[in-house]
């Protein structure tokens, strides 16, 4: 891109410049609701070492693991007017508060007091800048900025700035920016505050999702705002420091040029680390082809999770007549789960939105059950705060230490609000008002016995396992739930494909216009899989002992080996004491890592699971059902790449941003944490940007990092030219491919052939790529 003469800028090519730099921000969801999220997404049109020289040399934000503990040391380099202040400052020896900081900690305040109190934001202003506006307001009458930066002009400076966000873009021209630095400044800017701009980021994707026609962009007016006040800075600072801040931006691509340089050998070891577990799982991909019952007695279909591959273990250890099968946690239902009258709540990825609405009728006991459980959840809330908290047990008195002493001695896991008000009764099932059909009920069910390959051969007893997590006194519990439910349980799509598949008329239509004929013998089963407690128990009766008799077998043998993860080299092998210790876990309220989550994930596999039914991947790889032959148009395969492969890239790569950038993509210590605007996310401590991410607790063991920080390795077992078709047609999946976002191998378990894989500049055996690996570091050395 050509450089531009700011002066050259007019008011709508900024105007451009906001809303690119906007577009670049991933979207983080509120708490309730946790979504793994890839936080570089919106770059993934370029190639991931660009991405992380920039990354690094702009944003102060690092994409790879340093080679040694105190890190490496890069040029350095500040972006912003309130930064370079800071750092003259800081050579100067002056006593005052670092200026970016006094500027998050504004800004957060203000945004927090936003979300949370909507209704006192003046209608009748302009959509595209109420939020703009109210700040400006409030902020013109806090006296308290100009003392804590220790400078007079900035009172001034605040009630100068134009109410209309257009002049401000206008004024903001006269920075010494040409178009191409606007462009990097202004995600600069967004970086300072990122964690708000993720959380308005995700409030635009819902909206856009709604298709909304026009709405408030609060992550729009975000950036205005962080540019108001580097206005402020620029006409509160000396000339030395504007001079400074030129200097800084006449350097800026040969910045990113030496941290580049500087990153390759860190590049050459993040992809040893990558090679050395593709090594292990190379091996595993090697055992002997499993065999497939002809008359399994029992069918589980359980999440592709990487915390079910355990449990998917434990039950076919009982029984060679027992299949498992991976498929996502929702089952296909692009569904909302009504609880209340009034409050619903998705049941499927961010990525959709919801087409059906089910629900349950309210008996007295679930009503009861309901009631219980808002006032418990009304009241948990009122203790988030720090205010709340103290004030809460001051006003309590010696009955608040009874409770926290009762918390201290019994292990109860506490359960979310949607699961309570469960019953017996069945789903009602309908879309804007109307009740679902026969027919509309069958497609539901075929797109989801399609997915997952089971469209013949069903056995006598057929589980659909959700899974779903216990814990207390967590305020991220939803990123232990299910990722595929929106951070939901998959309790309720459970049971609602369970009634559907066993319904006759369902079945009927299903035989004759998708042909897929159920047996009259057929049952099918809700479960759920408790991941914390490493539990899975049915959602409806079942007097079959001999199938009870293996889930409680499966349930210990998993248990072992959850409890020898959380807490290796323990020898507790009896299934009491290994159910006690997890219970314990997920039940204590002090309890900072109830579970690993999806900690040291690192590939998905799309296979029949008999090519896979001899391996063990440690807990480490998403597993989704896949026959090719059943698939020559590669509708599925399609489905595949660009829905489960993206979600287990997004997760991957949160867990990944977490290890390597906890400051940026991390939330920090849990033990600070505080919620914010009910339950948008987190402060750690009492203030500054609102923390997105995972926990230090649920990457770190207290020593080392439990969690590897890897890019995903997708196994396909299909041929080169339907990989080779969906990757053509798709250019979200040929983006993540080319640029190095993932691996990608491609796979023939009968033949136990050496995997391919596939880069931007065709097909090579994997050994052969790990061979060049090792060379270059040869080379190197």
């Amino acid at each position: 891109m050509t450089a531009m003469p700011a002066e050259c800028l007019q008011q709508p090519d900024l105007e451009a410049l906001v809303a690119a730099a906007t577009a670049e921000v991933a979207p983080s969801w509120p708490l309730d609701r946790s979504i793994a999220v890839n936080p570089w997404w919106q770059q993934r049109d370029r190639s991931v070492q660009d991405v992380a020289a920039e990354q690094q040399a702009w944003f102060g934000i690092p994409m790879l693991m340093p080679a040694t503990p105190a890190g490496e040391a890069v040029p350095e380099w500040a972006g912003s007017v309130a930064a370079v202040q800071d750092v003259n400052l800081r050579q100067k020896g002056a006593r005052a508060l670092p200026w970016l900081t006094e500027i998050k900690q504004q800004m957060s305040q203000f945004c927090a007091l936003w979300a949370s109190y909507p209704e006192q934001v003046a209608q009748d202003q302009n959509i595209n800048e109420r939020m703009y506006k109210q700040w400006l307001t409030i902020t013109r009458q806090d006296r308290g900025i100009q003392l804590l930066l220790n400078n007079k002009n900035v009172k001034r400076q605040l009630q100068a700035l134009p109410t209309d966000y257009q002049a401000l873009y206008q004024q903001a021209l006269q920075l010494p920016l040409d178009e191409a630095q606007w462009s990097v400044y202004l995600q600069v800017l967004l970086h300072d505050i990122y964690g708000w701009a993720s959380v308005f980021a995700q409030r635009r994707w819902q909206r856009e999702l709604e298709q909304q026609p026009r709405f408030n962009d609060e992550l729009t007016q975000l950036l205005t705002i962080r540019l108001a006040w580097d206005l402020v800075c620029w006409h509160s600072v000396s000339t030395e420091t504007r001079q400074q801040f030129e200097r800084q931006w006449a350097a800026y691509e040969q910045v990113k040029a030496e941290v580049k340089q500087q990153q390759a050998p860190l590049w050459q070891r993040q992809q040893h680390c990558e090679w050395r577990y593709q090594q292990q799982l190379a091996a595993q991909l090697q055992r002997p082809y499993g065999t497939r019952s002809e008359h399994p007695e029992m069918q589980a279909v359980l999440c592709i999770d990487v915390r079910s591959e355990p449990m998917r273990r434990a039950l076919e250890a009982q029984s060679e007549s027992i299949q498992t099968l991976g498929f996502a946690g929702f089952f296909g239902l692009p569904v909302e789960y009504q609880i209340s009258p009034g409050y619903s709540k998705p049941q499927l990825p961010g990525l959709l939105a919801p087409q059906w609405q089910v629900c349950q009728p309210d008996d007295a006991e679930s009503q009861r059950k309901h009631i219980e459980t808002w006032r418990s959840a009304s009241w948990h809330r009122a203790h988030e705060s720090p205010a709340g908290a103290y004030g809460w047990v001051e006003m309590s008195g010696l009955t608040k230490a009874w409770k926290l002493l009762k918390r201290s001695l019994t292990y109860k896991p506490q359960r979310r609000v949607a699961s309570p008000g469960m019953n017996q009764q069945a789903w009602q099932i309908s879309r804007a008002g109307q009740p679902a059909s026969a027919a509309e009920l069958a497609q539901l069910a075929a797109n989801a016995l399609k997915g997952m390959g089971l469209t013949a051969n069903f056995a006598a007893h057929v589980l659909l396992v959700g899974h779903s997590a216990s814990t207390r006194n967590n305020p991220h519990a939803a990123s232990l739930e299910c990722g595929a439910c929106g951070g939901q349980s998959g309790s309720a799509n459970a049971q609602v494909l369970a009634q559907i598949l066993n319904q006759h008329e369902v079945r009927t239509v299903l035989a004759e216009q998708h042909g897929i004929t159920i047996p009259t013998s057929t049952e099918f089963l809700p479960g759920l899989h408790d991941t914390t407690q490493q539990q899975l128990n049915l959602l409806s009766p079942c007097s079959d002992d001999k199938l009870q008799g293996w889930l409680e077998k499966a349930n210990t043998q998993a248990q072992r080996e959850q409890l020898q993860r959380l807490s290796p080299g323990s020898h507790k092998d009896d299934q009491q004491t290994c159910s006690v210790q997890l219970q314990k876990r997920a039940g204590s309220w002090a309890e900072v890592r109830p579970e690993w989550g999806l900690a040291r994930n690192a590939a998905i596999i799309f296979a029949p699971r008999a090519a896979t039914r001899n391996c063990h991947f440690d807990a480490r790889a998403f597993l989704h059902d896949y026959h090719a032959e059943q698939d020559p148009e590669q509708q599925i395969l399609t489905q595949l790449m660009t829905a489960p492969m993206v979600v287990a890239h997004w997760i991957n790569m949160q867990y990944y941003a977490s290890t390597v950038a906890p400051q940026q993509f991390g939330s920090g210590n849990k033990l600070l944490h505080n919620v914010v605007a009910d339950g948008l996310g987190v402060f750690e401590g009492n203030g500054g940007d609102i923390r997105i991410g995972l926990s230090r607790q649920s990457l770190h063991d207290g020593e080392n990092w439990y969690h590897e920080p890897l890019r995903l390795t997708v196994v396909i077992a299909a041929s080169q030219t339907a990989i080779d078709r969906v990757i053509s047609e798709q250019p979200v999946v040929r983006q993540l491919i080319d640029n190095d976002w993932l691996y990608l191998w491609q796979w023939q378990p009968e033949q136990q052939l050496q995997p391919q894989q596939r880069s931007a500049t065709g097909w090579k055996p994997v050994e052969d790529s790990q061979q060049a690996m090792n060379s270059k570091r040869e080379e190197r050395a």
